[in-house]
């Protein structure tokens, strides 16, 4: 299945680091400013207007003697799902499978903010419409007081992605941005404590109700995040060197895990069995994310707190960055949505999370 990101739309003082690239460009973003947009604009400018269609599923056989016509015969009991826009083929499903539409999913988190206007800061679809993403922000947000006495604002935002194959539901979680750069700060934190903060809904049976339990469910979540905030203020008074940084960074990328000395060994052994050139890959991420660490938005390189930005920004903006243009138009920019939210940069963030969470 293609990964490739279509088109997307977004918001904020940092853009995606794709976004200007020759390979890249804007074919696959359209930047609409600082501040975060409604849900109209979000949908009109990531192209997402268009429609699941569910079609009856069939084969050709042959054709007719004379004229040629295509002879065609329905598979009784399944359906091929389609775009609107142009008829691509999305997968398969059932007779029972329930459509869920992009505009609903506008909705329905239109919905969940009543007392305070829903905001869009990215949304597109990947996969020539397989799967559609929204990332919107709520009226919630706090403040967290580093050890230099500065600030850091974080927002609380919800996540959706849909799925329009057949066999992917939806998924709604409640994450927090880091404002200034939009850092997923909050979906390592959940990912690490192995909660089940992910409502993931199929498409069959009452949509609209298990969406009823899942805006519930999301609200007691929101209702129980101070406590995690309290760990973030934690780390953010919680020293840590560029040394400590250093090694710290060096472990993550190795994904080690365990006490102390089975860290130390894992290095250790990196280091006497890796190739001069994993060496150098080695220490050019380090070093990359060691200048987040110092020098990224909101950082001052003298905690935890930084440590946890550090590797959040390098993970969101910076991991593929070595792909360059070797890869198709699009595909940079869907490898860093998923990897960031899903897949290996969300696992690592998670890591640094609960090894830093330890720490303290």
């Amino acid at each position: 299945m293609s990964h490739d990101v279509e088109k997307m739309m977004f918001t904020g003082k940092k853009q995606p680091w794709w976004y200007g690239n020759t390979s890249q460009g804007e074919a696959v973003g359209t930047f609409l400013g600082d501040d975060a947009v409604t849900s109209a604009q979000a949908i009109r400018a990531a192209d997402l207007e268009w429609m699941a269609l569910k079609r009856p599923a069939g084969y050709r056989y042959g054709e007719t003697l004379y004229f040629k016509k295509p002879l065609w015969n329905e598979v009784e009991g399944e359906c091929f799902l389609v775009r609107s826009s142009d008829g691509q083929f999305l997968g398969r499903c059932t007779e029972d499978y329930k459509e869920f539409q992009n505009s609903e999913a506008f909705e329905f988190l239109d919905e969940l903010v009543k007392d305070g206007d829903l905001l869009y800061h990215t949304a597109g679809s990947l996969g020539q419409g397989k799967r559609v993403w929204i990332l919107a922000q709520t009226p919630i947000q706090w403040t967290i007081k580093k050890r230099s006495g500065k600030e850091n604002v974080h927002k609380a935002f919800i996540n959706a992605m849909l799925g329009h194959t057949g066999n992917i539901g939806i998924s709604l979680l409640p994450t927090d941005v880091l404002v200034v750069c939009a850092n997923t700060a909050g979906w390592a934190d959940q990912k690490a404590e192995g909660e089940n903060l992910v409502f993931r809904i199929s498409h069959r049976g009452d949509i609209k109700k298990k969406l009823a339990l899942a805006a519930h469910g999301l609200k007691v979540m929101q209702e129980q995040a101070p406590a995690r905030r309290q760990v973030l203020q934690a780390m953010a008074q919680a020293a840590m060197n560029n040394e400590e940084f250093i090694d710290f960074a060096t472990s993550i990328f190795l994904g080690l895990d365990g006490d102390a000395d089975e860290i130390e060994a894992g290095v250790a052994k990196f280091y006497e069995e890796a190739t001069p050139r994993s060496k150098t890959i080695m220490e050019n991420k380090v070093a990359l994310v060691t200048q987040k660490f110092q020098e990224g938005i909101g950082n001052d390189g003298d905690s935890m707190y930084d440590a946890l930005n550090g590797f959040t920004e390098y993970f969101d903006h910076f991991d593929l960055d070595h792909i360059k243009d070797k890869i198709e138009k699009g595909k940079r920019a869907a490898k860093a949505v998923e990897s960031s939210w899903v897949g290996a940069g969300a696992e690592r963030k998670a890591l640094v999370y609960k090894r830093l969470k330890e720490r303290l």
